[in-house]
């Protein structure tokens, strides 16, 4: 690539992006290690521990990082038509609801144990088989990039779209707040699109599409950026060097109001009901995780265990449905037999192998399988 202009008006960045195949392999392992934890039983309020920040770092670079990488993934397929989009989404959307039955109405009626994650109504097995979770989310979006494809808007349009339904989950973070029986399970549905209090704080349905769509859409709009990228490797240290300062000034605005940052984000409230100013600092802390990544895989992606970070990354998907799946049937033996673990590392670490193992396992089986049914 050349090093005169930064970008071209033509695609001259098409291939792989290794950066992404590293973030996209830590946002995967840091995302299950979370969902491990689900397993585990806090004995007291959580505090700075080692464990509780490997907790929470997920949310530095989990969800968001997810969102933003669906939407560069868009830019980059070239299965990006309208009926393409409309059928992917359809297909999470009924992955999200075919989860919740496999991680958390299955395991109960086989152990009789309450769901792994139930915080609302618990015993309630269909209010838990309509709880919205990522997947769900992302149907939601590619129906989106399914509409506005089909209507052929432009990027900017795009973008306005976006920012005014940002600005209305912005309105509605907050305001409502609906009373949790089996009567109102509609309400789900709604919360899907706009943010409901206490849906959210359940855990019910954690990702509104109109807080979250702007993560895919920017990443959209970044990957058709970095596909006319002459120069990488300068691109991001620009981007760095811009994302770096505003962190740093986010942080002191933050500690000049007498607010800590840190514990903020780790907020899962200011997590899931992100306002603008939470948002901003998520894409600065997304921007600056994909530079370093540029950065890091430049020079790794020469060693043999690269071949690991572009396997995570490619089953990313898969990685998240079947470690799922699995947290929920072991979380429904334990509990079926009154055991709890403590927030110990050792045991967040056993754990955590297990389920990497056991869905490895999985993926090997379904690719054998693959590959015979190809040949």
């Amino acid at each position: 690539m050349g090093s005169g202009k930064l970008f071209s008006q033509d695609t001259v960045n098409s291939g792989r992006q290794p950066a992404f195949d590293l973030c996209k392999t830590i946002c995967i392992v840091l995302m299950i290690m979370c969902h491990v934890f689900y397993l585990v039983k806090y004995n007291n309020t959580p505090s700075l521990t080692a464990t509780y920040i490997a907790h929470n770092l997920v949310r530095l670079l989990g969800a968001q990082f997810f969102m933003f990488s669906m939407g560069l993934g868009i830019a980059y397929t070239k299965n990006d038509s309208p009926k393409c989009c409309f059928r992917r989404g359809l297909i999470l959307l009924l992955s999200g609801y075919l989860l919740n039955f496999l991680r958390e109405v299955l395991p109960w009626m086989v152990f009789g144990s309450y769901p792994m994650t139930g915080g609302i109504l618990a015993h309630d097995k269909f209010l838990m088989l309509i709880s919205g979770d990522i997947l769900q989310f992302a149907g939601l979006a590619f129906f989106f990039f399914g509409i506005v494809k089909y209507f052929n808007l432009s990027n900017w349009v795009i973008l306005i779209i976006t920012i005014v339904l940002t600005a209305i989950g912005a309105f509605f973070t907050n305001e409502i707040t609906i009373k949790l029986t089996p009567d109102n399970f509609y309400y789900s549905f709604i919360a899907l699109f706009i943010p409901i209090k206490n849906f959210t704080a359940a855990s019910y349905v954690c990702f509104s599409f109109c807080n979250w769509i702007i993560y895919p859409v920017v990443g959209w709009l970044f990957g058709k950026v970095l596909k006319r990228c002459n120069n990488p490797d300068k691109f991001y240290l620009y981007l760095l060097g811009i994302s770096i300062p505003l962190l740093l000034l986010a942080w002191s605005a933050f500690d000049a109001a007498g607010k800590n940052m840190w514990f903020i984000l780790m907020n899962p409230m200011v997590y899931h009901q992100q306002n603008p100013v939470i948002l901003a600092v998520y894409m600065n802390i997304i921007a600056v995780a994909v530079s370093l990544a540029h950065i890091f895989s430049c020079y790794f992606v020469r060693f043999k265990f690269w071949g690991i970070i572009k396997h995570f990354s490619k089953e990313l998907p898969t990685l998240y449905i079947v470690s799922w799946v699995i947290i929920g049937w072991i979380g429904g033996w334990l509990k079926m037999n009154n055991k709890y673990l403590t927030k110990d590392m050792d045991n967040i670490l056993v754990l955590f192998i297990i389920v990497l193992l056991l869905s490895e396992i999985y993926i090997g089986v379904k690719n054998i399988l693959k590959k015979k049914k190809n040949s």
